[in-house]
């Protein structure tokens, strides 16, 4: 059952077993990360690059640090952390009055040195081409970037051996036929739509979001020659891009179970009724055969920020499993807790839609993560930084 909760400047919606903690009212946040008790917030917009917060009282986060991004064209929204680096992206992303050129050469990724929360040391900027760096993930040995690199049309992966952070030195690419046009590959019939959104590792295997080409699984057992294992598009019938895809590192029900997920642009011109962005469940034990078990859907009835000028579906889920629940968030439909320990019938546990930021008619509910404690961050893409408690 739903219950409402007033604050200061707004309602928030949620089920029985959630408990909003606190707000703060960050500029537009992109990816959260979680370290410790510090938070990472990296910026959709500018001129805020990246925010590092003290999480150690969740009902009084407070902004360490936050640095300015320098170009107006840039922003810096993703950011992950290994012990005592913090790796950010840099990208083209045109703000209001600013025209898109050519000649963007502020592309690719920063690596500070974050032992001093409140001043981080920028050991490197390194720059790769294009538009630059989306999204990425990363472990201790690699980076596995999703980036723009000459020749090649859209984000590909390229991934860097950082194991010395002052000198990145590249290891492999992987794309999607057609994007390699400079070796005479001929583009896809969406042009740029073809493109990798981000890879996620798993062992020895990447887990791919491929935009308007779907998902793939790529073999990385020989990291130096990534290899397709297999892909799945659910286009044109699905008309919002992939996004994200990740494998549970445990099997459940005796298989080894993915989820993808669909991210809803804004602008939607499908009709009234038709679902939004979804998630889906895959059965991935035989990686080079990805079978659909399920597709999930949020509908509009019963919520609280529909129309056509709202953005409602899906976006992403924390890139992290502990047990057999998931995060999602889902723009205007905020924060949906699923339970997959049943991978052909989700079912839905528990559900968070924060209040608007000031001036938005809807919230924009973007990334999750999850703290040791158990305790959930949210940013909004818009305005906005939740914490919550959820209890099962």
């Amino acid at each position: 059952m739903a219950t409402m909760m007033k604050q200061d400047s707004g309602t928030t919606y949620q089920s029985d077993n959630i408990t909003p903690l606190s707000k703060l009212d960050l500029p537009g946040g992109g990816q959260v990360t979680i370290d410790g008790n510090y938070a990472y917030v990296g910026y959709m917009y500018g001129p805020e690059g990246t925010s590092i917060l003290d999480i150690a009282d969740p009902r009084n986060p407070k902004v360490l640090w936050t640095n300015k991004l320098e170009n107006p064209q840039a922003h810096s929204h993703k950011v992950r952390v290994i012990g005592d680096f913090m790796v950010t992206n840099t990208e083209q992303r045109p703000r209001a009055g600013v025209r898109m050129t050519g000649d963007f050469d502020d592309h690719g990724v920063r690596i500070w040195d974050i032992k001093d929360k409140t001043n981080p040391k920028l050991i490197n900027y390194h720059k790769t081409g294009g538009r630059g760096v989306h999204r990425f993930d990363m472990d201790e040995k690699y980076l596995y970037l999703s980036t723009e690199m000459e020749g090649f049309l859209g984000h590909i992966l390229v991934t860097y051996d950082w194991s010395n952070p002052e000198k990145l030195e590249e290891v492999s690419r992987w794309w999607i036929p057609g994007q390699h046009t400079a070796g005479g590959e001929e583009p896809g019939p969406l042009k740029r739509e073809h493109r990798l959104h981000h890879a996620l590792r798993h062992e020895d295997t990447l887990y791919a979001g491929l935009w308007m080409s779907g998902f793939a699984i790529i073999d990385v057992s020989d990291i130096k020659n990534p290899k397709t294992l297999s892909t799945y598009n659910p286009h044109p019938t699905e008309t919002e891009p992939s996004h994200t895809l990740l494998r549970f590192p445990f099997q459940i029900d005796g298989r080894d179970i993915a989820l993808g997920i669909d991210e809803e642009r804004t602008g939607r011109k499908e009709p009234a009724g038709k679902p939004h962005a979804p998630l889906y469940v895959f059965d991935v034990t035989d990686p080079t055969k990805m079978e659909l078990l399920y597709t999930h859907h949020v509908p509009e009835e019963g919520m609280p920020y529909t129309g056509n000028d709202v953005r409602f579906g899906a976006h992403q889920f924390r890139e992290k499993f502990d047990d057999t629940l998931t995060y999602v968030t889902w723009f205007a439909a905020g924060l949906r807790i699923l339970d997959i320990a049943n991978p052909s019938a989700p079912e839905e546990v528990g559900y968070f839609i924060p209040e608007p930021g000031e001036s938005y008619n809807a919230p924009q509910t973007n990334d999750v993560e999850r703290d040791h404690r158990g305790l959930l961050y949210i940013t909004d893409k818009a305005r906005g930084f939740d914490v919550i408690d959820f209890k099962r």
